[in-house]
């Protein structure tokens, strides 16, 4: 699955994960900046939701009218917010499982060489 949504401030928003997606964080995941010791911070978590979000309004040809600041905000405000929270393991999860990415978690695993019999 690729997409799902998350409430932000009263607001439904749907994040679908694909190429655009992919190529906004291969930019944005810069160690000491979006993960530290390769866990998400708060920038890192932001910034996949944006990517979705991103994604999300190239896909439907919509306006983008929220700023990858309003997530941020909204993620430092709700670090304690257990519901926050299980929003944000579930689009991380989303992320993690959508087809791009496994995708490319493919293409990065070692190839098995094969043998062929000799007659």
């Amino acid at each position: 699955m690729n997409y799902t949504t998350i409430t932000i401030n009263e607001t439904k928003i749907g994040l679908k994960f694909g190429m655009a997606s992919f190529r906004y964080l291969q930019g944005k995941f810069i160690e000491g900046r979006a993960f530290e010791n390769n866990e998400l911070n708060e920038i890192g978590v932001a910034h996949i939701i944006y990517s979705g979000y991103y994604n999300n309004c190239l896909i439907k040809d919509v306006e983008i009218d929220l700023s990858f600041e309003y997530f941020v905000d909204w993620v430092e405000s709700n670090l304690k917010n257990e519901d926050s929270l299980n929003q944000i393991k579930n689009v991380i999860n989303v992320w993690t499982e959508s087809d791009f990415i496994k995708q490319t978690q493919e293409d990065d695993k070692p190839k098995k060489k094969t043998s062929r019999l000799k007659k």
